[in-house]
């Protein structure tokens, strides 16, 4: 029986790509898929879930043994704002970690590691939308901790079968409060007094704005038809405001807001990111296909409904 093995699957990102691998397994070549983690994903069957800390080696290597993974889509990880010794245990050493466990199986397993855009650093304007030979240095620990997980994973030889999905800015519903329009929107939820205040960054900065379901799509597509050893960017290759997406959470909510910027210093040119995944289409067939305002849409309706158990929203395409 092939198995596909999600870790992180309690996260933003893991959950949808632990509801698409469920719906259809076959998909990937597998009979089953099964999540692995500190904590078992709400709705999911105690016979699909295996518990196990990425930290914590011995038990790893159990778990490891014990599920026989053909396919593992790691999406577990931390995120800022956590301390820079988290971000580095938690994305560094924990993708090491596993990547030893599944050395110890000694047979095939494709790898899908999901990576950032963080691990680029600053991109000139000049090269966007940016294509994955851009040398990467990053500048902050979130993005070097990641980094240092690609670079691992792109080292490892056979009978591991590794590639990268190097994803720019998810969004979608359950996005989580760690994140501005995640944040926005609950803050817009919750109840008081009008017009809210709201305190932001720059709203000037534009982003690569990609639906999550979209990115859990391209980690399937690399996993059943990527190349070994190489990275994908997962992006639209468009970039929009962050006050564009404040702006559209605001008219959804139906509230009046009073939006304060608070900038460091003087406002500098905006800055921008954008993915060239043109690499990721040519070879998997891979398109983005929810649209900036779905997005919105499905996130503000997620948090009004604030469970997890709600099923997630039909879309449409961009």
């Amino acid at each position: 029986m092939a198995t596909c093995l999600i870790t992180g699957a309690t996260g933003f990102v893991g959950r949808h790509v632990l509801d698409l691998v469920l719906a259809d397994p076959t998909a990937l070549g597998c009979d089953r898929a099964v999540a692995l983690g500190r904590r078992e994903p709400d709705g999911v069957a105690d016979s699909a879930f295996v518990s196990a800390d990425l930290e914590q080696v011995p038990g790893l290597r159990s778990a490891i043994h014990r599920i026989q993974p053909d396919v593992v889509l790691h999406t577990a990880g931390r995120t800022p704002p956590a301390a820079n010794e988290e971000l580095y245990r938690g994305n560094f050493w924990g993708t090491i970690h596993l990547l030893a466990a599944l050395r110890t199986l000694e047979k095939p397993v494709r790898v899908v590691l999901l990576g950032s855009a963080a691990e680029l650093g600053p991109v000139p304007v000049a090269r966007l939308p940016v294509d994955e030979s851009y040398p990467c240095l990053p500048v902050e620990a979130y993005g070097r901790g990641k980094y240092l997980a690609t670079l691992a994973g792109l080292a490892e030889r056979p009978p591991l079968d590794v590639a990268v999905a190097r994803v720019f800015n998810p969004i979608g519903p359950f996005a989580p409060p760690s994140q501005a329009l995640g944040r926005f929107a609950r803050l817009l939820a919750e109840p008081g007094r009008e017009p809210i205040e709201l305190t932001t960054g720059d709203l000037s900065a534009r982003r690569d704005f990609i639906d999550v379901r979209d990115v859990a799509a391209a980690m399937v597509a690399i996993a059943r038809q990527g190349r070994a050893g190489t990275v994908y960017h997962v992006g639209t290759g468009c970039s929009r405001p962050v006050g564009e997406g404040l702006k559209r959470l605001i008219e959804l909510s139906g509230r009046s807001a009073r939006v304060r910027e608070e900038i460091a210093g003087e406002r500098s040119p905006p800055a921008d990111s954008r993915a060239d995944a043109s690499r990721l289409m040519e070879q998997t067939g891979w398109r983005p296909r929810i649209s900036f305002d779905q997005s919105l849409t499905d996130l503000w309706q997620s948090v009004i409904t604030r469970s997890h158990d709600m099923p997630i929203l039909a879309t449409t395409a961009a």
